[in-house]
């Protein structure tokens, strides 16, 4: 392995590049014990001990602080230790090393996320929003089939309605149009937006 550049991050940290592409994010103390220089190579047994053990090692304990008081997805967390620079040996190991202990679990996030923000949103945006943290389709869709009698679309509709509206009254074209957009933006689909104004304004009818 050869030493291209050592960049230094902060003051106790430095990125060790090297000509393959790769890099390590070592403590400086560490790249002095180690005798690492810019452009001399590295031995392939310094170089193992150092991605292959130190940053392993610290790579389990960083997953570890990261998952306390917040759940994750697999790929968020992944994300971050690549962001915080280590390498992907010690990214996957890490990972495998929280999954066996269940500290991340894909589904019971899908679920948590289905109980809490995701509760009043509609089909397509939880696929949406759950799509960007990296959680498999299949996986949101399945966990949604099994909530489907607890997850009424249209009910869901209707309350963010109201929610939004305030009390009940017929809509002009315009505040239709925006009531609509907003359903929309939630996720809802055109049949259960209807609907939900229609019982809205229904609603209205009825006070009156």
């Amino acid at each position: 392995m050869f030493v291209t550049e050592i960049r230094p991050l902060n003051k106790k940290k430095s990125r060790i590049l090297f000509n393959d592409g790769e890099d390590l994010v070592l403590y400086n103390g560490e790249i002095r014990a180690s005798r690492i220089k810019e452009q001399e190579e590295l031995p392939d047994e310094v170089y193992e001990k150092l991605a292959g053990e130190v940053l392993t090692k610290r790579a389990k304990h960083r997953a570890m602080y990261l998952l306390l008081g917040q759940m994750r997805t697999k790929k968020e967390l992944e994300d971050k230790l690549r962001k915080d620079g280590y390498p992907e040996r010690a990214i996957e190991e890490a990972v495998s090393y929280v999954e066996s202990f269940h500290y991340i679990d894909d589904r019971a996030y899908v679920e948590q996320y289905l109980a809490g923000s995701g509760a009043k949103k509609g089909k397509k945006a939880v696929l949406y929003a759950l799509a960007q943290k990296g959680v498999d389709r299949e996986l949101v869709e399945s966990v949604l089939e099994e909530q489907e009698d607890a997850r009424d679309e249209y009910e869901l509709a209707k309350s963010a309605a109201f929610a939004k509206l305030g009390t009940p009254h017929r809509l002009d074209e315009k505040e239709y149009r925006r009531a609509a957009g907003f359903l929309t933006r939630k996720g809802f689909g055109s049949s259960e937006i209807r609907r939900a104004l229609e019982e809205y304004q229904d609603s209205a009818d009825e006070e009156s």
